[in-house]
């Protein structure tokens, strides 16, 4: 494992160090008044980090830079002229203290190693994530390479999982950068979250539905009809809350915090009549069933006092019957070695296991396999090396930030890779392996064991599961 893992780290840490050398721009790093400072030992917290698509994108240096200088915001740019390892603390730090890390997906790179930070980021940081996605076109090039039919539609499956990704977060999306500026100023100015914006500060309207968040709506109703005694069509507000929270395990909040929430909730606002929160007694505030799924949504998003998000799977109850050992999560053709090769062998040592059955997972699956990934005790996912892996990676790194106990096997792009028949170009290999360089870096410090060769990963969750046991 630490041969295979050096030897990961070694080819990726070349690419990632290649193309940071590659990238253009005038600052390191700003204090928002167009004052350089470079000295590593001045360990100021700048307000923005700017992350997500480099080279050879400008929206840094034309866009984003001139407007936090214009506001007077402090800024951390990590796309530099000369890269060199010591910049690596300070990019990590600048990361940690930020208050908003404002990242573009921008379609003029393959942004593997990005969509991944971002859907890590979307687990650990989402109050202060400011998401702008450009989405791919067909036919398009990248850095003069035309890209693929098929090498569009991973793109794209991947740009739409970081988007559920980040909507189960209730984490904006914006389609430009300059509306993302204006509002991580007023995140800044107001001292709010992100999931504070509305539609009015320009962010795109949220558009997962309660059943791609898990939230089944047979269930909300029996919840509603049980607190629905005299069958009136409404329950009290405050009943319903707690009801909402002990059944999706979050802290219960008080009622001034729930009106807080109410008050703060563009879903829930757009259902209640204005004086709705004016009445003088707010413990005989009713609201309607088409009220109760928003709230529903509302709670689910919710974060605990201790700013874990509700999501947060290492206290997640999960009933016996529905609770298996292993999630083993392969795409493509690997399916063969989980039919031949890592059944048989999980049976033999006693364990049960939930399984996907993927071509590759997407928005249409992802409710259903995380509900299985979560009701396991260790989930297991292959990164293979006979597909470029954007969605499976990104998956992976957002079950890392929420604390899910994962292994992972990761495999590298061989120079001559071919995808589905279609071979991939020297470029695209190095796009999509610094995204695998990016991936088992970060899980390595998290402490995820990460693997190249398959059976290996296999044995090592098997007996990780035993121990759990």
């Amino acid at each position: 494992m630490q041969r295979s893992m050096l030897f990961l780290v070694a080819k990726g840490f070349d690419i990632w160090k290649t193309a940071a050398s590659m990238s253009a721009t005038r600052l390191l790093h700003c204090d928002g008044k167009g004052t350089n400072n470079k000295s590593s030992s001045n360990r100021m917290a700048y307000e923005v980090f700017l992350g997500g698509s480099c080279n050879p994108t400008t929206w840094r240096s034309e866009i984003a830079i001139p407007t936090l200088q214009r506001l007077g915001i402090t800024y951390y740019n990590p796309q530099v002229s000369h890269w060199g390892p010591e910049l690596i603390a300070q990019e990590y730090e600048a990361k940690q203290t930020a208050k908003v890390l404002l990242f573009v997906i921008d379609n003029q790179t393959r942004n593997s190693a990005g969509i991944i930070e971002a859907a890590q980021l979307a687990a650990t940081r989402r109050e202060s994530l400011i998401l702008v996605i450009y989405p791919y076109r067909q036919g398009q090039t990248i850095l003069d390479e035309t890209v693929s039919i098929q090498e569009y539609c991973d793109l794209m499956n991947g740009l739409l999982v970081l988007q559920y990704l980040m909507e189960r977060q209730r984490i904006p999306i914006f389609e430009s950068v300059s509306i993302a500026l204006n509002c991580t100023s007023k995140v800044l100015r107001e001292e709010i979250h992100v999931q504070d914006l509305h539609a009015d500060d320009g962010i795109r309207p949220i558009k997962i539905s309660f059943g791609q968040n898990g939230m089944d709506l047979l269930m909300l109703r029996e919840i509603f009809r049980s607190m629905d005694i005299n069958d009136n069509g409404t329950v009290n507000l405050e009943e319903a809350w707690i009801a909402l929270q002990s059944s999706v395990k979050c802290n219960v909040s008080s009622m001034p915090e729930l009106l807080s929430v109410v008050n703060k909730s563009e879903a829930y606002r757009t259902l209640i009549d204005d004086g709705f929160l004016a009445k003088k007694d707010p413990t005989e505030l009713r609201i309607n069933f088409e009220q109760f799924c928003a709230l529903a949504m509302e709670s689910a998003w919710r974060v605990k006092s201790n700013g874990v998000s509700c999501e947060n799977w290492t206290n997640f109850f999960v009933p016996e019957s529905e609770k298996r050992d292993l999630y083993v999560g392969v795409i493509g053709k690997d399916q063969f070695w989980l039919e031949t090769t890592a059944i048989p062998s999980i049976e033999s040592s006693g364990l049960s296991l939930y399984r996907s059955s993927l071509n590759e997972y997407n928005v249409k699956v992802l409710p259903q396999e995380l509900q299985r990934m979560k009701n396991s005790r260790l989930i297991l996912l292959i990164v293979p090396q006979h597909s470029r892996g954007i969605t499976i990676m990104a998956l992976a790194a957002h079950l890392i930030g929420l604390r899910a106990k994962l292994v992972l096997c990761v495999q590298t792009l061989p120079e001559d890779c071919l995808v589905s028949g279609e071979k991939l170009t020297e470029q695209a290999v190095k796009d999509y392996n610094r995204g695998r360089m990016y991936l088992s870096d970060y899980a390595t410090r998290e402490g995820v064991p990460v693997f190249q060769n398959i059976a290996d990963a296999l044995q090592h969750a098997i007996q990780l599961v035993q121990h759990l046991c």
